[in-house]
């Protein structure tokens, strides 16, 4: 084989220049001797096939070096027109530096998977947009899932912990977010379906974007912790265990530089809780002297087997005051080395115990100077102790005492119940208490007595070993329940002719408990309602009351209950026939002195026959103001034309007159239908039309209308309502128009009116306000009442019927709000009014 021709670039392969053009291979590449190529050539001449290799080896000599080096080659044969090969073209493409690579590459990974497995973690790859997870076999046993290759992601957070998931996926959704950087670093638990084994395991990870922003891929890590969260649960357990200890816990090194303080030590000397305790030393909690004491003595007398044990003086170190405590000292030693490395302390604070001894001599103070009677006695009853208040008592002299046993100073009959009924108790229960009798010991008198007794037990083997007896004179006492029964007795017979006076009037009278249960009702009640006692008391009485009126009834008297306001209100309840009766209910509350309802006070006054001549008022009165609103409209248009006929005659001064004219029959008609709406309150056929409106543009034009008919006032707006509201638009218009135009009318010397609107937030509050005549504080209550109209020097001066306010009224509270007024006598008044800015209930 005879090289005849080889570019530039193959001859850079075989590290050859172009003297080897015209000699043969094994001349030109010696270093191919022994290696396939001169073998597969002789093939190729001989078959005429042509051969192809793929990153094949090849030993070349290179800058005198002989080297290994890959190639892609083919040998093909050129044939002559019989098919004989002549010639052989020979490509390569030199990849040493491919191949090397790759199997850098496959060594690193290979190292890395050794790594993954020493280190216990698994690989995770997701396909976000398929929703599918490839993971390794370790992953699959971090996960409890028995399946390999590819996963859903669904099948995947069944794995997880209930409790997790949502916390899982949340990352998971983060972290394939684009604007998030892609990272995912997140800790969780999984739980094996087969035996429910629960792992805690830490997942990193990372998402990869195409150019549209949209994960393709996103892939990471999962390592075991489980064993690292369960010691760091045990240490926090061990540490919440340290540092909630009621004792005072602190660990040093030998120098006495602090280490670690508890909670309670930290509380007992006065250091922050968040204080750096590394920053402090045994000097900050000991005086000189102290300090002196524990460093050159006790800290030497520490034994490595069972430590020290004796009393300190601390300091505070926020207060400076000393603190006595019993204190243990042991020493640490290094797990590994066994050298001491440092020193613990428990400490006690011993000034509670300190206390009690004090508290204790402090008893024993209060028991001798105590007014009761004390004493002490063994088990068999042998007195021990008897304080001077019981030695005056039972009037024994001193020197016996201990000579006495219990049953020498109480009486026969209380010695049996001791014996019999009261021993078996204390033994049993280790007290008693009850009424007894002491014997005086040189009068004889038998006094009556409150008695405890308590059954005192050794500590350690409870076996009991004295009693110990309080008790108190009751003689004092006896006199005083006479005294009181005396009064009670009294009490009776004023009670009893109180009730008779109750059940000579003709309204039924009752009283109730605070909240609203009947406990007593004359007997009046029984005579009209048939009732028997248990049918009334409590809150029986609601089964009288007519269904109609029951719901408002028991609303108003709940209310009443809840503010302690007076109840007044008119309702129906059944007679003995069967029959209902109209009575005027009122209610007051009595207070104690605190302000705290005690008793509420009630009648029922039958006004039956009121109401039906008022139904007869308001039938006249429907029917005659219906009569009349024909005639006065066709009176109305009558007027218009004649004054339209004046004006274009140009008699202006009759057409001025029949104006006028005009205005009165305004007025009449706004009089009819005050009535009418009067009739229709009464009779309960007010109509409501509910909608959506809004409220702003509602006030504007009734602003309007009523500043068009007032030349002298001006209305000033101070609007800050901006809402749509849904209720009746008209009613609520004619609230507004009405307390617009009272503004203007009862404010004749003034100028300005001033209409407010509120927003609180479930509500809206309008308030008009005017500079006028004012009305007192006693008539105040009233104006919102049916025809009243105030009564004075100038409020005679003013037109109407004492309507508009009474239909306001109705209309608000029909509205679910309340209305009222604030006023100043010459000054001027304020009407406001509250309701829903949505009606829940339809009219």
């Amino acid at each position: 084989m005879v090289i005849s021709i080889a570019n530039q670039a193959m001859l850079d392969l075989w590290g050859k220049d172009s003297s080897v053009i015209g000699k043969t291979l094994k001349v030109a590449i010696p270093e191919l001797e022994g290696q396939p190529f001169f073998g597969i050539l002789d093939n190729v001449f001989e078959t005429g096939e042509t051969y192809y290799a793929k990153e094949s080896k090849a030993d070349l000599i290179i800058n005198g070096n002989l080297q290994t080096f890959y190639f892609t080659f083919t040998y093909k044969p050129l044939k002559d027109s019989d098919g004989h090969t002549y010639a052989i073209i020979n490509t390569a493409a030199h990849l040493t530096e491919l191949v090397a690579a790759r199997k850098e590459i496959a060594e690193t990974q290979e190292r890395l998977a050794f790594a993954l497995q020493s280190a216990g973690i698994g690989t995770w790859d997701l396909d976000p947009i398929n929703n599918r997870v490839n993971w390794d076999g370790r992953c699959q046993e971090l996960f409890g899932f028995a399946e390999s290759g590819e996963i859903k992601y669904e099948d995947v957070l069944s794995c997880i912990h209930t409790d997790d998931q949502k916390r899982v996926n949340r990352a998971v959704l983060a972290a394939i977010n684009p604007r998030n950087g892609g990272y995912y670093d997140i800790k969780f638990r999984t739980v094996n379906a087969k035996n429910n084994q629960l792992r805690w395991v830490h997942c990193k990870g990372k998402a990869y974007f195409n150019d549209e922003k949209v994960a393709y891929r996103f892939a990471g890590i999962a390592q075991d912790i489980t064993n690292e969260v369960i010691g760091k649960q045990r240490e926090q357990q061990l540490m919440s265990l340290v540092s909630h200890n009621a004792d005072h816990m602190t660990v040093a090194d030998m120098q006495g530089n602090l280490i670690y303080m508890n909670n309670a030590s930290r509380n007992l000397l006065g250091v922050d809780l968040d204080a750096d305790v590394t920053q402090m030393s045994a000097r900050d909690f000991y005086t000189p002297e102290e300090l002196d004491r524990v460093q050159n003595h006790i800290i030497k007398e520490i034994s490595e087997e069972s430590g020290w044990k004796g009393t300190i003086y601390l300091k505070n170190f926020a207060t400076k005051e000393i603190i006595p405590c019993t204190v243990n000292y042991i020493l640490i030693k290094d797990t590994e080395t066994g050298e001491i490395i440092g020193r613990g302390a428990t400490a006690r604070d011993l000034r509670p115990e300190l206390r009690a001894r004090a508290e204790l001599q402090r008893v024993a103070t209060i028991v001798d100077s105590s007014e009761d009677f004390c004493n002490y006695c063994d088990i068999n009853g042998n007195t021990l102790y008897i304080n001077p208040s019981g030695v005056e008592l039972i009037g024994i002299d001193e020197d016996k005492i201990v000579k006495s046993n219990l049953f020498d100073y109480h009486s026969a009959k209380t010695n049996a119940l001791i014996k019999n009924e009261i021993m078996p108790v204390l033994i049993e229960k280790g007290k008693w208490s009850g009424e007894l009798e002491l014997l005086h010991q040189k009068t004889g008198e038998i006094v009556p007595i409150h008695k405890q007794l308590y059954m005192i037990r050794e500590e350690i083997t409870d076996i009991p070993v004295a009693i110990a007896g309080i008790a108190r004179d009751l003689r004092p006492e006896l006199y005083a329940r006479k005294v009181l029964n005396d009064k009670n007795n009294a009490l009776q017979a004023l009670v009893n002719e109180l009730e008779f006076l109750a059940n000579t009037v003709p309204s039924v009278v009752w009283t109730s408990k605070p909240d609203g249960n009947l406990d007593y009702i004359n007997q009046r009640w029984y005579d009209q309602s048939g009732k028997t006692l248990e049918e009334t008391m409590g809150a029986s009485w609601i089964d009288t009351v007519h269904p109609d009126d029951l719901p408002f009834a028991l609303k108003s008297w709940q209310i009443a209950l809840k503010t302690g306001k007076s109840y007044e209100i008119e309702f129906r309840c059944m007679t003995k026939h069967g029959d209902y009766r109209w009575y005027l209910v009122r209610a007051l509350p009595l207070k104690d002195i605190e302000g705290k309802i005690v008793k509420w006070y009630g009648t029922n006054t039958d006004v039956h026959h009121q109401k039906e001549l008022e139904q007869q008022k308001d039938n006249f009165l429907g029917i005659a103001s219906h009569e009349l609103k024909t005639p006065v409209t066709s009176l109305k248009a009558y007027a218009q034309v004649m004054e339209a006929m004046f004006k274009r005659s140009g008699d202006l001064k009759n057409a001025d007159l029949l104006g006028k004219m005009n205005k009165q029959v305004d007025r009449l008609t706004s009089l009819i239908k005050d009535l009418l709406d009067v009739t229709k309150i009464n009779a309960g056929r007010l109509q409501f039309n509910n909608a959506g409106f809004d409220f702003n543009e509602m006030v504007e034009e009734v602003i309007e209308d009523v500043q068009r008919t007032s030349s002298k006032h001006i209305i000033v707006k101070k609007l800050n309502f901006n809402k749509e509201i849904f209720g009746d638009r008209e009613r609520i218009c004619q609230v507004v128009t009405n307390l617009l135009t009272n503004a203007v009318k009862y404010s004749p010397d003034a100028n300005e009116v001033i209409i407010y609107t509120e927003d609180h937030n479930t509500t809206v509050q309008v308030c008009v306000q005017d500079f006028g005549i004012g009305i007192s504080k006693e008539k105040t209550d009233h104006v919102f009442e049916q025809f009243y109209r105030v009564s004075g020097n100038k409020e005679h001066t003013f037109p109407g019927l004492g309507l508009g306010l009474y239909i306001s009224s109705e209309i608000v509270k029909r509205l679910n709000g309340r209305i009222w007024v604030n006023s100043v006598v010459n000054k001027g008044s304020t009407f406001c009014f509250s309701i829903p800015v949505r009606q829940e209930i339809p009219f």
